[in-house]
């Protein structure tokens, strides 16, 4: 779960910004937080919503932490990284860093960067009083200096540990390449090195979910739950199947399929997603080296029962949306998954994004620390009978272009919220010039 992220001099973030998942004192919706359970531990909310208007930045906050996510699992995103531009060039680095929880236990990890690589690297073990040091790194001009906290083991086990840390190049995290190289004496940067790469999960608008149909075949109860998922939302489409179609009917590019055919390996399964509409082709290969090819296809019925399968392009936009978080609603009934999601309510109706969070909210569990925060700009959803006022911020920009960010918990509100930000009483909405003031 995040509790705070930092970003600075990025994107449209010019000075440092803080944006908070720490819980208040408010006892409202209290299934919607992860309580402390102990005198250091800290309460953090199960969701977060950000509004703004179009280029305020609330999507470069989505956008940082993939950055982030990147980084921590050895990737180094160069052409991903823009400085604030809107000011007198200068030296400082681009800088994120995420606290959050895992296992219940407490991290901040950040990165100070350039598109030349890392500057400065660090991962502490916190909790609501003190900060424990896993290590400091800072890139010199003659290699990296390292500091450490306590590293766990033998003489050998921290020679290790300064090898892996010396020899680790600009472009990569020093918590990767520990990883890489079975360090061993910090058993912590483990734990956040798995939650970097299997819980935090993060789905842009062009982000699409391709197996959906495939995993329903192999996973009876996803299966379930998938058509369940489908029927609550009224969609129309009583289930995602595959369906085998000819080779020479598949719409992709000769020289792809020629492609995917050459390289087919026997008992494997390859998924690709057509650039032209919203098809999904299955080329899977048996035992004999004989590859079959499937279309993932929308299912409906027709009043007398009898089934009738629709191409995925026959589809709404918002269905095709929809199919892409029914996975992520099932992972965050069932698993401890964070998810940050662009612009929710893209190509869905206002109501489907609101029973969307309706459903989150129904199958919390206090055991689960699960987490969805998402950018969007449907207002139906300031509503303080379905939302707590500390779950939502307000991200627009200032007369220096640069993004700042407010959360609603700081205005009290004792009113129809949404009438209020409609109004633009809480900032983050468009503002437009006179249409006399046109010249043409």
């Amino acid at each position: 779960m995040i509790l705070r992220a930092v970003i600075r001099n990025l994107f449209s973030f010019k000075d440092e910004t803080e944006i908070s998942f720490v819980a208040g004192k408010s006892t409202t919706h209290s299934q919607h937080v992860s309580r402390a359970e102990k005198r250091d531990d800290i309460s953090v909310l199960k969701a977060g919503i950000i509004y703004g208007a179009n280029a305020s930045g609330k999507s470069n906050i989505i956008k940082a932490m993939s950055i982030i996510q990147k980084i921590a699992l050895g990737g180094f995103p160069k052409r991903s990284i823009e400085p604030f531009k809107l000011s007198a060039p200068n030296n400082i680095p681009s800088k994120i860093e995420i606290e959050f929880k895992s296992n219940k236990h407490y991290y901040a990890y950040g990165v100070e960067f350039s598109i030349k690589g890392i500057a400065e690297e660090w991962l502490f073990e916190i909790n609501n009083r003190t900060d424990k040091e896993v290590f400091s790194r800072k890139v010199m001009p003659n290699g990296n200096s390292f500091t450490f906290g306590a590293i766990n083991g033998n003489e050998e086990t921290q020679q290790l540990v300064r090898f892996i840390s010396q020899s680790t190049p600009t472009t990569n995290s020093f918590l990767s390449e520990y990883i890489k190289r079975n360090g061993k004496g910090l058993e912590s940067i483990g734990d956040v090195y798995r939650w970097m790469k299997e819980d935090l999960k993060i789905i842009f608008p062009e982000s699409r979910y391709e197996g959906i149909s495939i995993r329903a075949e192999r996973d009876k109860d996803f299966a379930l739950a998938t058509k369940s998922l489908l029927e609550y939302f009224n969609t129309g489409i009583v289930d995602i199947r595959r369906i085998k179609v000819n080779k020479e009917d598949i719409e992709l590019p000769k020289e792809i399929v020629n492609d995917l055919l050459s390289e087919a390996e026997e008992k494997k399964t390859i998924v690709v997603a057509s650039p032209s509409d919203s098809s999904i082709y299955f080329f899977e290969t048996d035992e004999n080296g004989i590859t079959s090819v499937y279309k993932q296809s929308a299912i409906h019925r027709m009043k007398d029962g009898k089934e009738v399968s629709f191409e995925m392009g026959e589809e709404s936009d918002g269905s095709i949306r929809l199919l892409d978080f029914i996975p992520m609603l099932i992972d965050l009934k069932l698993n401890s998954s964070v998810y940050l999601i662009d612009e929710i309510d893209r190509s869905m109706h206002p109501m489907l994004s609101q029973k969307l969070l309706e459903y989150y909210f129904t199958f919390l569990d206090k055991e689960r620390d699960t987490q969805l925060i998402f950018t969007t700009h449907e207002s139906n959803l300031l509503d303080l009978n379905m939302i707590r006022a500390d779950e939502v911020w307000f991200v627009e920009k200032g007369q220096d272009g640069a993004s700042h960010l407010t959360s609603l918990a700081e205005y009290k509100p004792r009113e129809d919220v949404r009438k209020g930000y409609l109004q633009g009483r809480y900032g983050a909405i468009p503002f437009f010039a006179s249409i006399n003031s046109l010249k043409w």
